[in-house]
């Protein structure tokens, strides 16, 4: 059975990651300056992130209304999130962020398999191509699918 479809937020202070998919399939990703997270919060409320187009980074624009619900890091920068998330009436689910960073970077090998000779390089020694704070919140959504804590 596949899972539903939700959005992951891994927050920041300066830039933060965005994901809408399932466990087993990440639709959309995208990597946000903070300064826009009042735009994100409108695109997670109405189900449009046409607003949020420009900052995408991997897969295409989901359906209108694709993801309501948002699983949250839970890490020391989650509260104004939160507090915005609240205000505009989005179900948030707060999930554990320890180590979701290591996890973006899995996710990234396995969305970007390296070439014949980076192979032999241990994965913890290899240096994804990009920022992977989306991942990041993919690998939150992933978590969150079984979390009980909803605020």
């Amino acid at each position: 059975m596949k899972s539903m479809t939700c959005c992951g937020i891994d927050p920041g202070s300066e830039k933060f990651g965005m994901a809408i998919g399932s466990a087993e399939e990440l639709m959309f990703s995208a990597i946000i300056p903070y300064e826009k997270v009042d735009l994100a919060v409108r695109c997670v409320a109405s189900g449009d992130m046409r607003g949020i187009a420009e900052w995408r980074v991997e897969g295409d624009l989901p359906p209108a209304g694709a993801a309501r619900l948002v699983y949250l890091g839970g890490g020391t920068g989650h509260r104004p999130y939160l507090e915005r998330l609240t205000m505009a009436k989005v179900e948030c689910i707060i999930v554990d962020e320890y180590k979701t960073t290591l996890e973006g970077r899995e996710l990234y090998w396995k969305l970007h398999p390296p070439a014949l000779l980076m192979r032999i390089i241990p994965l913890s020694l290899r240096v994804p191509g990009r920022p992977v704070d989306d991942l990041a919140a993919w690998a939150i959504l992933k978590r969150g699918l079984n979390s009980q804590n909803r605020y």
